[in-house]
């Protein structure tokens, strides 16, 4: 009996050792849904682009397709969960999303979610803790966490409450917050993911974050290979930047009326990100957002590799 043991050990051992350490890696997928902009009581015939009267009949077809998708282990939501800073729309919409989403998910602020004339962060903070939407217990609009040993994700807080601006901007605490991470994470994948996004699918100068460059030359320093992820645009692009995967998602409320999956596949000596993306199937309303769009809707819809594609980082090789 102990001879039979032995051999088993000595051949799970032998197996190991001579594996290629390659073939070990952490996969992880989440599901991204952004700009979803609730408002009760928005009128069917609103002139904007934004179709809140629909919104709710779209989300619920994101839920369900993702409720039946296999392999997801949580979910984004990068915020302007409502359309207006307002304490009920906030606190009926995380009641929602707590009851619906099939899986844990993590919030970040947009900038619809706090101004200077409506909810304050401390206000937001409150809510969410009260309905104990997840690692917002600290009492910070910013945090991270590991759903795997050597994959890190970092919300961040770009939104300003001091004033109504649709610019991101990120205080250097954030900044040094996530440096003090990336320090700690070598060889480690990292997701970085805020309402803004750090790439722009139309040229913008009210919509961009004001310091990205200093994002972008702290994460160059670091040889991880990282995704930075946001919304606000309610556009498709995905750009690379050396070790940096830039991703801008769509929007629930307006055309394409889609959400992403995305999945990290982590290796020792690569990573890949595929990015995917998926329409809601309400094509009806779909076209109707369509031809609400105020601009080009092509630019919204973005190049096929702006919403379906896959970007390896060679963790080898010099990517700055």
């Amino acid at each position: 009996m102990k001879k039979k043991i032995f051999a088993k050990i000595f051949l799970f051992l032998m197996v190991l050792f001579f594996t290629p350490v390659s073939v070990f890696a952490s996969v992880v997928k989440f599901a991204q849904i952004s700009d979803i902009h609730y408002q009760p009581y928005a009128p069917a015939d609103e002139n904007s682009f934004k179709l809140k009267y629909y919104t709710m009949s779209i989300l619920d077809d994101a839920i369900d397709q993702i409720k039946n998708e296999k392999g997801v282990d949580f979910i984004l939501v990068t915020g302007d969960a409502a359309d207006r800073p307002l304490a009920a729309d906030f606190d009926y919409m995380y009641k929602y999303l707590n009851k619906n989403l099939p899986k844990k998910w993590y919030y970040v602020l947009g900038n619809h979610d706090v101004s200077a004339t409506g909810m304050k962060k401390a206000d937001q903070l409150k809510l969410l803790r009260d309905n104990k939407v997840n690692d917002f217990s600290k009492g910070k609009t910013y945090y991270s966490f590991k759903p795997k040993s050597d994959i890190v994700f970092i919300a961040l807080d770009g939104t300003y409450d001091n004033k109504v601006t649709p610019q991101g901007y990120l205080p250097p605490e954030q900044l040094q917050f996530t440096e003090e991470i990336l320090k700690k994470s070598k060889g480690k994948a990292v997701v970085i993911f805020l309402h803004h996004p750090i790439t722009y699918p139309a040229k913008s100068s009210d919509h961009n974050v004001i310091n990205d460059f200093e994002l972008k030359k702290m994460l160059k320093k670091y040889d991880n290979p990282v995704m930075v992820v946001g919304g606000h645009f309610h556009a498709c692009k995905v750009e690379r930047d050396g070790n940096i995967v830039e991703v801008a998602s769509p929007a629930i409320v307006s055309y394409p009326c889609a959400f992403r999956y995305i999945t990290i596949d982590n290796k020792k000596d690569k990573t890949a990100f595929i990015i995917d993306y998926k329409e809601t199937r309400l094509k009806d309303i779909q076209e109707l957002a369509k031809k609400k769009m105020k601009w080009s809707h092509k630019w919204a819809y973005g190049g096929e590799s702006d919403r379906i594609t896959t970007i390896v980082i060679d963790k080898k090789a010099k990517n700055k």
